[in-house]
């Protein structure tokens, strides 16, 4: 079988690269012909992906996507592929892995609405994701979310069959070990972490989508006793340059720590006293449910996709919608103040009753149906 398989960007450490590097690899191991197209790729290239990098024309964000589009088109359909596969919205796609949030309904809950659907940006983004969506398209939706599947169907009447909801795909490493109590005192003796403070943790790439800025503010807002024996640390690709004014003048300079991206997340996930995700938008949200299953107590917007499974599995609480930083401040201070092994042995014992891990094995499934 030969596939073809679109995507603009790969980085280690995204959630979206990562589901694409585990999907494929299962692909690669059954014999599958594997070409990837795409922009840029950092870190290594596996054995047995054929990658082509597509040098896009133009300076903007939206230009260069129009233009990658543009040259791949061609190559596509001249490959003779059995599937064409995209992990981005693209014309022509078999099969869409949809970790993007719904573009247009983003755009019309903007105030600036009427002006951003004048621009060039949105003229590329929403055909391509029309292109993907419309009923007249052909192309079939692995969801994520039933969010954003709902929010496709609103504004696209995307039929049911083009739909095929997903369960989640984390890696099974990354549940709880028996020795995870010998791992966690490790974790904080070289952080020096004393028993009586307290370690919060955000994972991803994307700061301002992530709402860093919302937990900085979370941490400003606590008791002065209490902040004072907390640390934020913060893991993820993204410049902390923007935040440092407002860590400064908050006087949180020993209590924030950005790390960058790095391969030891379970590590830190082990060490952690909670996990804040106070995203703006989030189709998914993989390390979620990876803190659920390492028993790491979350508090969570709710727009995030797998804000679901932090409600399911009582492992932690939801920040309702719309958005108040007072509400959530209240919360980071009364999860500190609480019980949190409830919560704790409320996501192990999900992590090990429901199905959060066959996401890679299913797609692969329907990729071989699709194909024959």
């Amino acid at each position: 079988m030969k596939l073809a398989v679109c995507l603009y960007k790969f980085f280690p450490y995204g959630g979206l690269e990562r589901d694409f590097l585990r999907i494929m690899t299962m692909c690669r191991d059954r014999g599958y012909e594997i070409d990837v197209y795409i922009m840029l790729w950092q870190g290594d290239i596996p054995e047995g992906f054929n990658v082509h990098i597509i040098k896009p024309q133009g300076w903007s964000n939206h230009r260069k996507v129009a233009s990658y589009i543009e040259q791949i088109t061609p190559m596509v359909k001249q490959g003779n592929y059995d599937l064409v596969i995209g992990f981005n919205k693209i014309p022509g796609l078999d099969l869409y892995y949809a970790a993007d949030a719904c573009y247009i309904d983003k755009v019309e809950n903007k105030k600036s609405s009427f002006l951003q659907k004048l621009s060039m940006r949105f003229q590329i983004f929403s055909k391509n994701e029309q292109a993907v969506f419309s009923k007249q398209s052909k192309t079939v939706s692995l969801m994520i979310s039933e969010i954003q599947r709902d929010l496709f169907k609103k504004h696209y009447g995307t039929p049911d069959e083009r739909l095929i909801m997903l369960p989640p795909g984390i890696d099974k490493s990354r549940k709880r070990s028996d020795n995870w109590q010998e791992i966690r005192q490790a974790f904080r003796q070289e952080f020096n972490i004393k028993d009586d403070e307290f370690m919060l943790l955000m994972v991803g790439t994307g700061f301002k989508r992530k709402g860093v800025d919302r937990a900085i503010q979370g941490l400003a807002s606590l008791p002065e006793r209490l902040q004072e024996k907390t640390k934020l640390f913060i893991l993820g690709e993204g410049s902390p340059e923007p935040y440092q004014k407002l860590i400064n003048q908050l006087r949180l300079q020993d209590q924030v720590v950005f790390f960058g991206g790095r391969n030891d997340v379970p590590y830190f996930l082990l060490g952690a006293d909670l996990l804040l995700h106070p995203a703006r938008k989030e189709a998914a949200g993989m390390v979620i449910i990876e803190a659920i299953i390492a028993g790491l107590p979350v508090l969570v917007t709710e727009v995030c996709g797998y804000a679901k499974h932090v409600t399911e599995a009582k492992a932690g609480q939801i920040v309702s919608s719309p958005f108040e930083q007072h509400s959530f401040d209240l919360q980071l201070n009364e999860m500190l103040h609480a019980d949190r092994k409830i919560w704790s042995d409320n996501g192990i014992n999900y992590s090990n009753s429901h199905d959060l891990y066959s996401m890679p094995e299913k797609i692969v499934e329907i990729i071989e149906k699709m194909a024959k």
